[in-house]
């Protein structure tokens, strides 16, 4: 059995993460985990443009809404819709985040069991 494989086995033990690692977790636990790793602080910049493109959306809708002439509102709504975008984007990097997440689980999990598949096939 190779070094690797011990040390994994033990980590395994002394953490408890064995059953931790089969649990399948909430969208909501999901949806916090990029905030926990680290690169925490890029997923904390792309929230606040998350945020901050929503409320360029909300006010470029609402400046179209409330525009008397036409080549305004379309102005306006171009900055609605570049809001929007900015928003849509920044969805889409997380949830390839949380599917980052959700991959790299399923590899620890495919790890443990062939180290317990190699501990079998050793002890027997």
């Amino acid at each position: 059995m190779s070094d690797l494989d011990d040390k994994i086995r033990e980590a395994l033990a002394d953490s408890g993460q064995k059953e931790e690692l089969f649990k399948e977790q909430s969208l909501m636990a999901e949806a916090v985990a990029p905030f926990k790793g680290k690169r925490r602080w890029v997923n904390v910049v792309g929230l606040f443009y998350g945020v901050l493109g929503f409320a360029i959306a909300v006010w470029g809708g609402y400046k179209c809404f409330y525009a008397e002439d036409t080549r305004v509102q379309v102005i306006w709504l171009g900055v609605f819709f570049v809001g929007i975008l900015l928003n849509a984007f920044l969805k889409v990097f997380f949830w390839m985040e949380m599917h980052t997440n959700r991959v790299l689980r399923e590899v620890k999990r495919v790890e443990l069991l062939l180290v317990e598949r190699k501990k079998d096939e050793d002890g027997s």
